[in-house]
């Protein structure tokens, strides 16, 4: 931004950076989704940059193989790495600087090397055995261990990599020789991929989804992201009154979990690529569902049980950039699980996303797997505004935590008017759908847990980064307003 770009731009200089200094979080073998406030809009624009599975195998294919899921580690989950092309696609299209200034900061972390800081060398360690390929073991490992505190760690390949799409264009990633090592690296590990497939890769420019939240309207980008699932929590919270219970009390975070369980039932029965799958979008997001939704929530018990109400017919980086013009970028950008599949592209230090491992391999499920189909996403940006004027991006990282922790924050600014750093502190809670188990932060009262408990909620011990992560940028008067979570290695900084 001081040398004349945008917040377009900085976000996208952002998360290039990130695919250096945070490897097994994020980068461009991976997928991102993005929502973009242009000056004076009254909604933002939307971008999908998931890619698909591969066209080599069907479904029936791999029940041939005795499949029951689709692995997590190797070719199979590969599917078309799909940031590339969105960072190429947001700078072209709405960016002021050349792609090549917006890369040399990643360029120059790549090449020159960058001290590991703690939160980083933490998770790193922790997931160093995910590596599966020599050229990932090579790249990503110090003596077949995670990077120290404070090591120097480089990445010269990828700098490379990053040097000649910026010259050559975004076409020699999906349809060059970078892109012949990728489906190489993914047909010698058993996936799925061909050039073909690479070479059909576009950014879909969709049209965002939202609710009204007691006056605010909350944007999420549609399916195949989850996104629509924080509508239906905020919607069925709408039917609450939150604000009379205190903001860390048993009350309010049992009618959270309770509408959580709700929405995330109609999630997993019905999030899917649209373009293969019709979801009865309008009817999920819309005030009348949620009222009889609402109904099955019993303020007094936890319920043991949950369904959909209509039948069929965590590592990742998020982003927020704020520019003096009144542009505002919700960014978010992932591997899937940390390391993705585990495989490095070799000769370009490129991490493969393991996207592909949350297709269903049932027949009858809409996120069944299928050649040229997008997955079900759990990456999901976010966007507010009030009688048609901006409020800000914002954005939690986490997996399946993401859509209840969108309603969790977005709950927080509205019905306890806390600034972005304090509605992404507050302490969390995190439901897991299968298990009907409830992780309780650090910070919740311990009367609170209690009550959970007396209310029949599973209540168990988990690690912190069950949590997530989150970052906002909000519009004060004429000014920005910012937080990033204390969760995570992230900082709000401006100038």
């Amino acid at each position: 931004m001081q040398e004349g770009g945008n917040a377009v731009d900085a976000v996208v200089a952002a998360a290039a950076v990130l695919d250096v200094v945070e490897p097994f979080s994020t980068g461009c073998g991976g997928d991102a989704f993005a929502l973009l406030h242009q000056p004076d809009a009254r909604s933002p624009l939307s971008f999908n940059g998931s890619g698909r599975a591969g066209s080599l195998v069907t479904l029936d294919d791999l029940l041939e193989k005795g499949w029951t899921q689709v692995p997590s580690s190797g070719g199979p989950p590969v599917t078309v790495p799909g940031a590339m092309h969105l960072w190429f696609h947001m700078v072209e299209k709405h960016g002021t600087l050349e792609m090549g200034d917006v890369l040399r900061d990643a360029i120059h972390y790549a090449e020159s090397g960058f001290p590991v800081s703690p939160i980083v060398a933490a998770s790193w360690s922790d997931v160093v055995a995910k590596l599966q390929n020599r050229a990932a073991k090579q790249t990503f490992s110090v003596r077949g261990k995670g990077p120290k505190i404070g090591e120097s760690m480089k990445n010269p390949d990828l700098a490379d990599v990053f040097k000649r799409v910026a010259e050559e264009g975004v076409e020699e990633f999906y349809s060059g020789d970078i892109a012949k090592r990728i489906v190489r690296t993914v047909r010698q590990n058993d996936g799925f991929l061909t050039m073909q497939d690479m070479k059909d890769h576009v950014t879909t420019e969709t049209e965002p989804i939202s609710t009204s939240y007691r006056g605010t309207r909350v944007y999420e980008h549609p399916p195949n992201g989850q996104g629509f699932a924080a509508l239906q929590m905020l919607n069925i919270m709408e039917e609450f009154d939150l604000k009379s219970h205190d903001s860390l009390g048993a009350e309010r975070y049992h009618l959270m979990v309770e509408a959580k369980k709700l929405a995330y039932a109609d999630l997993h029965q019905h999030n899917a690529d649209p373009d293969f799958y019709k979801i009865p979008l309008d009817t999920l997001i819309s005030k009348e569902y949620a009222k009889k939704r609402s109904s099955l929530v019993n303020p007094e018990e936890a319920a043991m049980s949950y369904s959909s109400g209509i039948s069929i017919g965590q590592d990742t980086v998020y982003l927020a950039t704020a520019d003096e013009d009144g542009r505002a970028v919700s960014f978010i950008n992932s591997l899937y699980t940390r390391f993705g599949s585990g495989l490095v592209v070799p000769g370009t230090g490129i991490k493969l996303q393991n996207r592909g491992t949350l297709f269903s391999l049932d027949p009858e499920h809409p996120n069944c797997y299928e050649p040229k189909k997008r997955p079900f996403h759990t990456i999901i940006p976010g966007a507010l505004y009030k009688e048609d004027a901006f409020l800000g991006v914002f954005g939690i990282m986490g997996g399946a935590h993401q859509a209840q922790a969108h309603a969790q924050v977005v709950s927080n600014l509205v019905d306890y008017s806390m600034r972005p750093q304090q509605a992404i502190d507050h302490p969390r809670v995190h439901h897991n759908q299968a298990s009907n188990t409830l992780a309780i932060e650090r910070g919740i009262p311990e009367m609170a847990q209690y009550q959970l408990l007396r209310l029949g909620h599973k209540v168990v011990d988990v690690a912190g980064g069950t949590f997530g992560g989150g970052q906002a940028i909000l519009r004060l008067d004429d000014v920005w307003i910012a937080g990033s979570d204390h969760r995570k290695d992230g900082m709000a900084a401006g100038y």
